[in-house]
């Protein structure tokens, strides 16, 4: 007989044993993500609520935070956040595209990282709510992350800030927009990029051994990831061009610093895109965390695990800006 116990069980995530015990009671709360199409709606109403509550909680004494609108893509509206930490000079820019998979998401999604970011590392944090997918199929969300990007640069005297030193910043979803965005300004002799900083990164469409082995974990399970993908895609191929690890030369392109959780199905793109970095001459740095899953430094952002995450990527902008 099937108790009630039972069927919690089976319908949570799997692989809690092998998550740090600091970890378990968040991780064993949090719901299996689906991205179905029939889904989505109760999934992102889901996120954009958890991700408010998130923000309104976050501390941000010392960073000044204003909302903006530009023209994106086609004449359309492309929302904006800009975060700027104390600084005595012009600020360095970090462009950041926030994570859920391309399908979930807005600018609240990872906005105490980007407070973080912004008084930590004394600079400008441009946030980007790019169109979600799978109503904007790429290239929408590249585009308007694009856009941003040239927006910043363009516009850094206006912005009080220094538009030869920029970073770009994602994670999950958002670490494949930063690292397609590194591939495109590289191929059209763009603006350069000082680094690309890729936060547990969805950078492959393909299925790799980790995203079959963790079909039912939390924060981000395989069958997930690759819905994700296909809801991305649409109709257009899996080409170098929309999906960072299918580009066959990674030479020229910035530095970078990936990191990447061990209990995640996203983790074995992120060490093989580090790997072919380095065999392709790009300086590249990568730290997997331990017994972590995707988005623990979100759910769990007190543990001192995650604050030590936080505290690697402002060093990884401030000694990039330092450049």
């Amino acid at each position: 007989m099937t108790t009630e116990t039972d069927r919690v069980r089976l319908k949570g995530p799997r692989g809690i044993s092998r998550i740090d015990p600091a970890l378990r009671d968040a991780a064993a709360a949090l719901d299996i993500v689906e991205f179905r199409a029939a889904s989505l709606p109760a999934e992102r109403e889901r996120a954009d609520r958890l991700a408010a509550e998130r923000a309104a909680a976050v501390d941000t004494g010392s960073v000044e935070i204003e909302d903006r609108a530009i023209t994106g893509p086609g004449g359309r509206r492309l929302d904006l956040r800009l975060y700027r930490g104390l600084t005595k000079s012009l600020a360095p820019l970090a462009l950041y595209a926030h994570g859920g998979a391309f399908v979930t998401g807005n600018l609240d999604t990872d906005h105490p990282h980007c407070v973080e970011l912004a008084r930590a590392a004394g600079c400008l944090v441009v946030s980007v709510d790019y169109r979600l997918a799978p109503e904007h199929p790429c290239p929408a969300a590249l585009d308007d992350v694009e856009a941003a990007f040239r927006y910043a640069v363009d516009n850094s005297d206006l912005l009080g800030a220094d538009g030869t030193r920029i970073v770009v910043m994602g994670r999950d979803a958002g670490a494949a927009l930063a690292a397609a965005l590194a591939q495109r300004m590289f191929d059209h002799e763009g603006p350069s990029i000082l680094t690309q900083v890729l936060h547990q990164p969805m950078l492959d469409s393909d299925a790799t051994p980790s995203r079959r082995e963790f079909q039912r974990t939390p924060g981000l399970n395989g069958p997930a990831v690759s819905r994700a993908w296909g809801h991305y895609l649409g109709h257009s191929a899996a080409s170098g061009q929309f999906v960072p690890a299918h580009r066959a030369n990674l030479e020229g392109l910035p530095p970078a610093f990936i990191s990447c959780a061990e209990i995640d199905p996203c983790r074995d793109e992120a060490i093989d895109y580090a790997n072919r970095l380095l065999h392709a001459y790009v300086h590249t740095e990568l730290h997997v965390v331990a017994a972590t899953f995707h988005g623990f430094d979100s759910a769990v952002p007190e543990w001192v695990v995650s604050r030590e995450s936080a505290a690697l990527h402002a060093q990884v902008l401030r000694r990039s800006f330092a450049i």
